[in-house]
């Protein structure tokens, strides 16, 4: 009976570690993104490291460090996302998240065309506009040079 309560409260334990990270800050507000976004502004880059048990523990601390930054941003795209296995543990997650993404200042964060959706066929065509300027008086109480 004993074996069976210790089994129990082991397995119990290690359920209860998952989705420990909260979202702190506003970070809730952000958008992730599933490629490369189209028409939004280039922030930064951020890596983030973190041992968790559950890899949504991993975004929700990355969303959080982006959070914290002197210019967060609205929207980020995770580009790469590896584990390392945490050397010498006993107690505790046995490996470490390690995330990296591109922060974007969106105009409207919800509803971003990326590279995937096929936004990155959109050409884009320089536009020239002719003006003409008329001069009325000469600048700087010098000589109408014609502007």
């Amino acid at each position: 009976m004993k074996k069976i309560l210790a089994l129990f409260s082991l397995v119990f334990g290690l359920t209860a570690c998952s989705g420990l990270i909260e979202n702190e800050n506003g970070s809730e507000y952000l958008t992730q993104l599933e490629a490369e976004p189209i028409g939004c502004t280039f922030l930064y880059k951020i890596e983030s490291e973190v041992s968790v048990y559950d890899a949504d523990d991993a975004r929700r601390y990355l969303e959080n460090r982006i959070a914290d930054q002197a210019r967060p941003g609205n929207a980020y795209w995770i580009t790469s996302q590896r584990t390392r296995p945490n050397e010498w543990v006993i107690f505790g997650p046995e490996r470490a998240f390690i995330l990296t993404a591109n922060v974007y200042d969106c105009p409207h964060p919800r509803s971003v065309r990326t590279a995937k959706d096929g936004g990155s066929s959109m050409t884009v065509m320089p536009v020239m506009v002719e003006t003409t300027v008329e001069c009325e008086s000469a600048m700087y109480g010098g000589q109408n040079s014609g502007c």
